[in-house]
Order: C-alpha cells, then sequence, then structure tokens
C-alpha cells in the first residue's frame, strides 16, 4: 500500500482475485488508526451521489465525492480526524504538512471586497468562488440573464439598498 493519509493505491503485483480482501483488511487497519475519521474506497465513492445541498451542509463523504476523480483517485481514500497533521514515521520519508483538509476550518478561503465606503462585514452563508462574478455584475449593475452563469449573488454591503436581483 504506502502513504498515510488522501489516496492510498493498491500495488498492482496483487493478483485480482485478492484486491477485494486486501482492501478490506487494509481499510479495517486504517479505519483502527486513532488519528483517522473515516476511510472510502474508490468504489464507493463511484457510486455516491454528488452533493446537492449548499457545502456547509455536506458529509465528508460528499466532501470527498466531489474531490474523487475515478481514473486517478486511489484505491482507497483516507481522511484524518479534525486538526490532525500527518507526519511521517521515519524522517525524510514524506511529506509533514497537506494542501488543506475537508474540515470547515481547513477549506474555506477570504473571499474579500473593498470599494471606498464599504463597511467592513462577514458574510455568514458558505462563499463559493463562483458567487465572485455575479457579486461583481450587480456592483456595476450588469444584467446577467438568469441561469446564464453559476454561482450567485452577494449582498456585501449592509448599508446599502440590496444590488442583488431577486431569485425565483
Amino acid at each position: 500500500l504506502g502513504g498515510f493519509f488522501g489516496d492510498v493505491y493498491l500495488s498492482t503485483a496483487v493478483p485480482k482475485a485478492r484486491r477485494a480482501a486486501v482492501l478490506k483488511a487494509a481499510r479495517q487497519v486504517y479505519r483502527s488508526h486513532p488519528q483517522v475519521a473515516a476511510v472510502f474506497t474508490a468504489q464507493e465513492l463511484s457510486h455516491h451521489p454528488a452533493p446537492t445541498v449548499p457545502v456547509d451542509e455536506w458529509t465528508l463523504a460528499d466532501r470527498f465525492k466531489a474531490s474523487f476523480d475515478p481514473s486517478r483517485s486511489g484505491d482507497l481514500l483516507i481522511a484524518l480526524k479534525p486538526h490532525v497533521t500527518p507526519i511521517p514515521e521515519v524522517a525524510g520519508s514524506g511529506s509533514v504538512a497537506t494542501h488543506g483538509s475537508a474540515w470547515n476550518y481547513d477549506r474555506r478561503v477570504p473571499m474579500l471586497f473593498y470599494r471606498p465606503g464599504l463597511r467592513g462585514f462577514e458574510q455568514p452563508l458558505a462563499v463559493e468562488t463562483v458567487d465572485i462574478l455575479p457579486t461583481l455584475a450587480a456592483l456595476v449593475n450588469l444584467r446577467i440573464p438568469a441561469g446564464e452563469i453559476d454561482g450567485r449573488c452577494l449582498e456585501i454591503d449592509p448599508d446599502q439598498a440590496p444590488r442583488c436581483p431577486k431569485r425565483p
């Protein structure tokens, strides 16, 4: 196998007849580790439905499904518990940090809008990068036909009248 977190690939040297049993045993070993929150198989994620609720309501399986690629992802996908940073057991054998995790504290990135006179405030709802275009369009009074783009307009100035078009 190899790897402690993220994607784990089963060696191609494992005979096809043994793959299912080896993956099941490996999954049990990973799941028993005190720093592991969940272990998903590629097959499990392939059949997991795409999430349809807002991103803040996604389950851990939904979050792994969203970044799963059946042609590139591992045979097992390991989700570490919150606030766990993997450290290799043997010095110099791998990475000591990651590029984010599935947990909200690690997946959110600040999105800042500025203009003179704009009072700062924090948007309480989940925001996605696709929300930038409709938000900026509303600020410059550019009308975009409904259904033309992804994302939603965000009201970024609580002191002004609403700029975003009403949703149907």
